[in-house]
């Protein structure tokens, strides 16, 4: 018998500030690419032109497609960020201490989006070895405390209905 779903989301990587960062620096990537096969004239130009297009743009389609998906099944939180995740990575409800919604900066609190470290800032430097997260999508999350004191942060469209199905069905936080 197949494991039930009690909660889903996906979530895209659709923030117009990363878009926007990546095309303005992949265009002179392409521009230039162009400009090199157009100056060796000994080559098959329309060849070359396509595949420096697909090298440099190629990627976006990649990202564009890219997605995390949360499944709260009645055993487990499945977590799989495609095409990154070659298979999902499994949070039993057993090792679960505590759940809460939450609010991040994807940027000031992990320094980016996808699976992130949370840095720690110390008197030498840096460490990572704060939390990890999972951060995708704006700025509301789910905060995972594992009962060997690891951490989880995970972004999610509506964390206080995801809190509430892994309380009921996993009788976390009890």
């Amino acid at each position: 018998m197949a494991p039930t779903t009690h909660y889903e989301e996906t979530q895209y990587f659709r923030q117009a500030w990363l878009w926007a960062l990546l095309v303005i620096s992949g265009v002179p990537a392409a521009l230039l690419g162009i400009v090199a096969v157009v100056a060796d004239a000994g080559t098959n130009v329309p060849l070359w032109v396509t595949v420096v297009l697909a090298v440099v743009f190629g990627p976006f389609v990649l990202l564009y497609r890219a997605n995390l998906r949360i499944e709260a099944r009645d055993e487990a939180l499945i977590l799989r960020l495609w095409p990154f995740h070659l298979r999902a990575r499994r949070v039993p409800y057993a090792e679960i201490d505590t759940i809460t919604a939450t609010e991040i900066s994807a940027i000031g609190d992990f320094g980016g989006l996808g699976v992130r470290i949370q840095p720690t800032f110390y008197r030498w430097g840096i460490r990572f070895d704060g939390p990890v997260g999972y951060i995708v999508e704006g700025e509301q999350a789910v905060r995972i405390t594992r009962a060997d004191g690891n951490v989880l942060v995970v972004t999610s469209t509506d964390p206080r209905t995801l809190v509430g199905t892994i309380e009921r069905i996993g009788e976390v936080g009890r």
